[in-house]
């Protein structure tokens, strides 16, 4: 997701961002992808050209569900680890 758009990897999930709109010092988060439950979160305020190429990008990650992603040089984790499946 070059040019305006980047994301940014933490602990918890992906950070999508606008690299044009800066807020509170910092670009702005456009939506949130949560390693846990694999859930999208996006800003209600995001365009809709953006908003498509951001569920794109987080629907390839959540299809890599139960596989580890590298979160930094030496640590992983599994994606979708907080979903409980129904027995």
């Amino acid at each position: 997701m070059a040019d305006r758009i980047f994301y940014a990897v933490h602990s918890t999930g992906i950070a999508y961002c606008d690299r044009q709109i800066e807020e509170h010092g910092d670009y702005k988060r456009l939506g949130f992808l949560s390693f846990a439950t694999l859930k999208l979160d996006i800003a209600s305020d995001c365009p809709q050209h953006l908003r498509t190429r951001i569920i794109g990008d987080a629907a390839e990650i959540q299809a890599r569900r139960g596989e580890q992603f590298p979160v930094t040089v030496t640590q992983t984790i599994t994606l979708g680890h907080g979903i409980r499946v129904a027995a």
